[in-house]
């Protein structure tokens, strides 16, 4: 069996008495779309901070390619092919799109301190953020300040910004969050066309988006694991809908 891409081994964040994470030990393999799902307060977000930096594990490893990036930092995590969403949007708001796409595609260069460099370099920088602008369907935007955009767009923005850097990892937190009907379906249709041949966890409260895009999904309740398997075992699983309190989980 292949390694996976990414593995946590007792993976544990504590906020004082409360375990947030709670020895959560999970494989994920290069090239699938694992979501990540569970009440309110289980822990998905605090998880997905542990896998890109932004919190340090109380115990417990990460590991990405093999590599122990527990304590790493969110800017080496990036470096290293991590990308990140959040549950609200990410961006300049007074730059343009091409701006803030180019900003992320040039986060990859070497040094962002070397301030006289080859002009190839910058049209690589420029050809990266117009392919993740075009892949998010933002092209026609390019010159519109991402401050002005609808939720939705701006949510495009931040998954090319993402895209701009080349990540391995994409680590999605809740990427419809807030928004309408029509732009919801937008979105999910971005997320199918970005996710295929690429490695993804998704934490997300849509479960018609989550059942539609993912090929496993892992539930957590109480910062545990309660259930891993296929969309059609989790959607089926009585302790699933009994931890979601009669909750619509299909």
């Amino acid at each position: 069996m292949p390694e996976p891409l990414l593995l946590t081994e007792d993976l544990t964040r504590r906020f004082g008495a409360l375990a947030a994470v709670d020895g959560v030990s999970l494989a994920f393999e290069e090239g699938r779309v694992h979501a990540v799902i569970g009440p309110n307060g289980a822990g998905k977000s605090t998880f997905l901070n542990l896998l890109s930096g932004e919190l340090r594990a109380t115990q417990g490893r990460v590991r990405f390619r093999g590599l122990d990036v527990t304590r790493a930092t969110p800017d080496e995590l990036s470096r290293l092919g991590i990308g990140r969403s959040y549950q609200t949007a990410n961006l300049f708001p007074e730059l343009s799109c091409a701006d803030c796409a180019w900003l992320a595609a040039q986060s990859r260069l070497p040094s962002s301190m070397r301030f006289l460099r080859p002009a190839e370099r910058y049209s690589e920088v420029a050809a990266r953020a117009a392919r993740a602008l075009e892949a998010c369907g933002l092209s026609a935007r390019r010159p519109a300040l991402a401050g002005e955009l609808s939720y939705g767009e701006q949510r495009q923005l931040e998954i090319a910004m993402m895209l701009a850097t080349e990540p391995t990892l994409l680590l999605l937190d809740e990427p419809l969050a807030g928004l309408g009907h029509d732009e919801a379906l937008r979105v999910v249709a971005l997320l199918t066309e970005v996710a295929r041949g690429r490695t993804v966890i998704l934490v997300e409260h849509d479960m018609d988006a989550v059942f539609s895009i993912s090929d496993t999904v892992t539930v957590l309740v109480d910062g545990r694991v309660l259930e891993r398997g296929s969309p059609d075992q989790v959607r089926t699983s009585a302790a699933v809908r009994e931890a979601y309190l009669g909750e619509e989980i299909a």
